[in-house]
């Protein structure tokens, strides 16, 4: 085999080092008017060196979504696990909390199923009006005795049902304290039976709840009332609605206390004349009457 000469070694090499700087080149100048297409761009509208950015772009998208799904999917297993611990903690302690108290899981449940009647029942009266509740106002009080017989057992306190009984108490309580609808008219029953008079009447919840209005009564049946220390059983009385005395009812009430005092001040100094005419026993009478020691 024939070695080549020097001038031949040159040529070759130099025809080799030109082959390679014009593909440089030419692969140069054609990566340089390659241009990445905006976003807007249809796929349909896109050259094929557009396309080949645009998917490379999207393979890069999704390779960086499937890490990112790998790197959740750890960590929601990692979640999980500590949920199932903290569950299995959760009924280690409510089963040794029941063990304590002696209740089953059947009783609790019993239990919830009574509170949760209770707390309906006890929604349904208040959502009424006053005049519907008024026909239904008994059934608080069975209310009241139905949350005393869950207060009285030790499932009460279990932190499931304690806020709920404290609510529950302070919504029966409401209901309990929730005035009567003002009806207008009042009958007078027999004294022993309810002792009427105006005083109690006025001081009834159904009425005013304050014994001192009971002005707004005398002065409303001045065509009954002729003295306000009397009234008959089966009169029906107007009964004004709730609100402070007016100025006519304070005069009405002063006037009557003046009386009063009157009465008062006469009915004494008759006993008194009644005391000094009475004789004494060892007393001698004047000619006159009048009685010495």
């Amino acid at each position: 085999m024939l070695l080549p000469t020097v001038d031949q070694w040159k040529r070759s090499t130099l025809l080799c080092i030109g082959a390679c700087a014009i593909v440089l080149a030419v692969a140069s100048c054609g990566s340089s008017q390659v241009v990445r297409a905006p976003e807007s761009k249809p796929d349909s509208l896109l050259t094929y060196d557009e396309a080949i950015l645009r998917l490379d772009d999207w393979r890069m998208r999704i390779r960086k979504l499937e890490d990112d799904d790998q790197k959740m999917q750890g960590e929601v297993k990692a979640l999980e696990e500590r949920l199932n611990a903290a569950v299995a903690e959760l009924k280690r302690c409510q089963d040794e909390t029941n063990k304590l108290i002696g209740a089953t899981d059947a009783q609790i449940n019993q239990f919830r199923e009574r509170l949760g009647r209770l707390e309906g029942r006890i929604r349904e009266l208040r959502a009424l009006n006053d005049n519907d509740f008024e026909a239904r106002r008994s059934e608080v009080y069975a209310l009241a005795a139905e949350w005393n017989r869950l207060r009285n057992e030790k499932i009460a306190v279990l932190p499931e049902f304690f806020d709920r009984m404290i609510a529950a108490r302070r919504d029966i309580q409401s209901l309990m304290d929730r005035k009567p609808a003002w009806r207008g008219k009042y009958v007078v029953r027999p004294w022993s039976e309810s002792k009427d008079c105006l005083w109690n009447i006025a001081g009834q919840s159904e009425v005013y709840g304050d014994p001192f209005h009971w002005p707004k009564i005398w002065q409303a049946n001045t065509d009954l009332i002729k003295n306000p220390d009397i009234i008959q059983p089966g009169w029906e009385l107007n009964v004004p609605p709730p609100g402070p005395l007016t100025p006519e009812e304070k005069r009405a009430e002063r006037r009557y206390w003046r009386k009063k005092r009157q009465a008062m001040a006469a009915q004494q100094e008759q006993a008194m004349q009644q005391s000094q005419a009475t004789p004494s026993p060892t007393g001698e009478s004047t000619e006159r009457g009048e009685k010495r020691p």
